[in-house]
């Protein structure tokens, strides 16, 4: 997997296009909006990922489940029992809402390392504590999925059987609290770790990799808006 030094795109260009394609999924017409999100979420996972964090799938499997709900409350009529045609419209317009988010942080997740959102924070002068609460938070979702695979790896590696979803639930089942302590415990440690090392002291603040806003920036905002500009009118 390739890492580079400096980024091909500045984190901020990510921010902005992903920013406004939400927008644009959300505010165009039902069959405009859904084409643009499909496209998107197309090249988003098409493009390779910069970041070694996998959660596509993880996300995609909310948002299934997210659009079996909405089906469930409003595609389905009770008296007289069918399917209503109104109700699925609604139920896809209100899944647009959600998906445009989820598409959002899929194509974020794949295109901004954590060492190109940390400079960017720093550069734009955020505040230590935020930055530290924001890592601490981004951090649980991909340590959270890991320490779910060592369990799982150590519970097999017992005997137990996890080749079903369910199997893989009742493995899991007796460690949750064990692993969310454990966790807790983590956070504590590399947040005092941060607090000895002065993170959160006042003053000016350093980073290691190096961003640029170039003009290949700019001409690419440009292209987005020229483009979904055309969309909208």
């Amino acid at each position: 997997m390739r890492h580079s030094n400096t980024p091909a795109l500045h984190p901020a260009t990510h921010i902005i296009i992903a920013l406004q394609l939400i927008v644009y999924c959300i505010s165009l017409s039902a069959v405009a909006g859904h084409i643009l999100l499909a496209l998107w979420f197309i090249a988003g996972v098409a493009l390779p990922n910069r970041t070694g964090f996998n959660l596509t799938w993880k996300l995609v499997k909310l948002l299934l489940i997210g659009a079996v709900f909405l089906l469930l409350i409003h595609g389905f009529t009770v008296a007289p029992f069918g399917v209503s045609a109104h109700g699925v419209n609604v139920a896809m317009e209100n899944l647009a809402r959600i998906a445009a988010p989820v598409t959002g942080m899929i194509y974020l997740s794949r295109r901004i390392t954590s060492e190109e959102l940390f400079s960017m924070l720093i550069e734009y002068r955020v505040p230590p504590e935020l930055i530290l609460i924001m890592f601490r938070t981004l951090w649980l979702v991909p340590r959270l999925t890991e320490r779910i695979e060592e369990v799982l790896n150590a519970q097999k590696l017992r005997g137990m059987r996890v080749d079903t979803s369910m199997m893989r639930a009742r493995a899991l089942l007796p460690t949750l609290s064990p692993i969310l302590s454990s966790m807790l415990n983590e956070i504590s440690v590399n947040s005092l770790i941060m607090t000895t090392r002065g993170f959160l002291m006042s003053g000016i603040k350093t980073h290691y990799t190096p961003l640029r806003f170039t003009a290949r920036d700019v001409t690419v905002m440009v292209g987005v808006t020229f483009v979904l500009g055309i969309l909208w009118f």
